[in-house]
Order: structure tokens, then C-alpha cells, then sequence
């Protein structure tokens, strides 16, 4: 083996020890209470709902897998069905029929 193998191999064996650090999970985030508010599933159904009545269409409340926006809100269209928590359905029985 050269010098310049010898040199190489440590600086291999630093690269996949900090490779294999970074793959451990991260600390769950410090959360104010202010966030757990907006990151609750309460406040993902009121947005949904609010959302709903504003585009008169269906909505959903997703899982993201994301700590920081744990839930989602998308039109039910595009909802993943094995990532939906909720529905908000809308009812269109205000409109009246002329005879």
C-alpha cells in the first residue's frame, strides 16, 4: 500500500462514520404551545371546513409525516387514502329547485 492509499483510507472510515451519525433519528422538536394549537388535528378539521365552504367542495385532512405540520389540508380529490385522517363533505341542500 502507498502513502497516498494510507492517507486516503482514514479520511474514508470519518466519512462513513459522520454518514452513518446522520442516519440516527433527529430529537423530536421542542414544540411552544402556540404550535401544538396550530399543529392539532382540531385545527386542521376547522381549516378544513373553512376551506370547504370557501371553494364548495370537499376537503381533507392528511398525515404528512412531518413533526412541524403533522396534518394537511387538501381538496379530498387529491387526498392519499392511506394518509387521510378526515373528511369534510359538503351538502349542497340550499339549492332550490324552480317548478
Amino acid at each position: 500500500m502507498d502513502n497516498r492509499a494510507a492517507a486516503r483510507s482514514p479520511v474514508n472510515l470519518v466519512n462513513c462514520t459522520h454518514a452513518s451519525s446522520a442516519m440516527t433519528d433527529p430529537a423530536p422538536p421542542q414544540r411552544s404551545s402556540k404550535r401544538a394549537r396550530l399543529c392539532s388535528i382540531e385545527n386542521a378539521n376547522r381549516i378544513a371546513t373553512r376551506v370547504a365552504e370557501h371553494v364548495q367542495g370537499d376537503t381533507a385532512v392528511v398525515k404528512t409525516g412531518n413533526p412541524l405540520q403533522p396534518f394537511r389540508v387538501v381538496l379530498a380529490s387529491k387526498a392519499a387514502p392511506g394518509r387521510t385522517v378526515s373528511r369534510v363533505v359538503t351538502c349542497n341542500d340550499d339549492d332550490t329547485d324552480d317548478q
